[in-house]
């Protein structure tokens, strides 16, 4: 399986038969359209998606697409993991599914995106899986509760939907085990077992607030007091944060800031260089 995003403009692209036989390509495509415009399907048979829906491709075959401005998110899956769920594949390339019924499968694809990381070979067939049955069930117009999944990806949607939750809520000083629990429908002991890798949820909430206090401070020209910072990434008080953030990062806030100021004003660069995307990453990286 593969997850990315893009963004797309000006972008017409087609696959005759003759090209399909060359290419080889064997596997499935799903185009979410978060934005803007995305025409696509089978050659003579495309249709115009809205936001929120989702367009199947087999790359077997012959396909047509055009986007102009368009946000998306495409999962490319092995046709055995799609064969091995649905049965039969013969009659879903250029099906669009709609933002109803193909909800959960997005919100899922989003969170994979989310926590951007290089996962392991057997992460990866779990999610692939948790992913193809979301499609069946998007296909067969049912609900995609996570009782009709089987218990390995009931386990990594359980997980998708606690990640989506904290990070909603993260600024929130009331977020702890109970509202995350309360929050997705799950008990408390369902919650430790999905975190019990991350050595528990308390553990887990606390790393991503760290980390979002450090990315906010590693921005340039970022100016918000510590007591601030503290309160907007949902420590209860500015010494907690401290704290908090000295025992992770081996630092204080304070002193991270200043060190990196400190650094950039050293290497003289160029503040209009910051308005760049990539020297953006590039700051917000290191």
């Amino acid at each position: 399986m593969q997850v990315f995003e893009r963004q797309v403009s000006g972008l017409q692209h087609g696959r005759t038969t003759a090209r399909a036989r060359r290419d080889g390509f064997d596997h499935f495509a799903l185009h979410m359209l978060k934005s803007g415009e995305l025409v696509a399907g089978p050659a003579g048979a495309e249709r115009r998606l809205k936001p929120g829906e989702v367009s199947i491709v087999d790359t077997s075959h012959p396909h047509r697409s055009r986007m102009e401005g368009a946000h998306l998110y495409t999962v490319q899956l092995a046709r055995e993991h799609v064969q091995a769920v649905l049965g039969t594949v013969d009659r879903i390339h250029g099906a669009v599914l709609n933002a109803a019924t193909a909800g959960l499968l997005a919100d899922f694809t989003a969170s994979l995106i989310r926590h951007d990381r290089q996962p392991c070979p057997g992460e990866t067939d779990h999610a692939a899986r948790a992913v193809t049955e979301l499609l069946a069930l998007s296909l067969s117009g049912e609900t995609a509760s996570p009782r009709r999944l089987s218990v390995d990806s009931e386990k990594i949607l359980r997980r998708s939907q606690a990640d989506a939750f904290i990070a909603k809520h993260l600024p929130d000083p009331r977020l702890n085990v109970d509202a995350v629990a309360a929050g997705i429908g799950v008990s408390r002991s369902v919650l430790y077992r999905i975190f019990e890798d991350e050595g528990g949820v308390r553990q887990f909430i606390q790393r991503h607030r760290l980390d979002a206090a450090r990315r906010t401070l590693r921005r340039p020209g970022e100016g918000l007091s510590i007591a601030v910072l503290a309160n907007t990434c949902g420590f209860a008080s500015q010494s907690h944060f401290s704290r908090a953030f000295a025992g992770a990062f081996a630092i204080s806030p304070g002193r991270f800031r200043a060190e990196l100021r400190d650094a950039r004003a050293a290497d003289s660069v160029d503040s209009a260089l910051l308005d760049n995307p990539l020297m953006r990453w590039a700051y917000d990286l290191y």
